[in-house]
């Protein structure tokens, strides 16, 4: 996405992703979308997004970040595989609650 679509987005009181990718930082959304106020901040950089935005820079392109979606479990139904099935799905519930740390 470009940035000018992502402050259009913003001016238009739009949704916007929660967390963006712009020069190799991570930012998180701040603010309040309703009163058409987003700002992103980052933890690894002093300064928010909207410092580094300018007419030149316009048509850079921010990359969206995703969030972690929860990996689903397995369903087998075959009594052979009963027992990997359950520690798979041990497994996936350790990766869940370490995607939410």
């Amino acid at each position: 996405m470009k940035i000018i679509d992502l402050l259009n987005k913003i001016a238009n009181g739009e949704e916007v992703p929660k967390k963006i990718k712009y020069n190799d930082k991570i930012y998180i959304a701040k603010g309040n979308v309703i009163e058409n106020f987003v700002d992103y901040c980052s933890d690894e950089d002093e300064w928010c997004f909207n410092h580094y935005v300018r007419y030149e820079n316009l048509n850079d392109e921010v990359e969206i970040i995703e969030d972690n979606k929860k990996i689903e479990k397995l369903n087998i139904d075959d009594i052979d595989y009963f027992t990997m099935n359950n520690k798979i799905n041990e497994i996936i519930d350790i990766l869940n609650e370490m995607r939410e740390e």
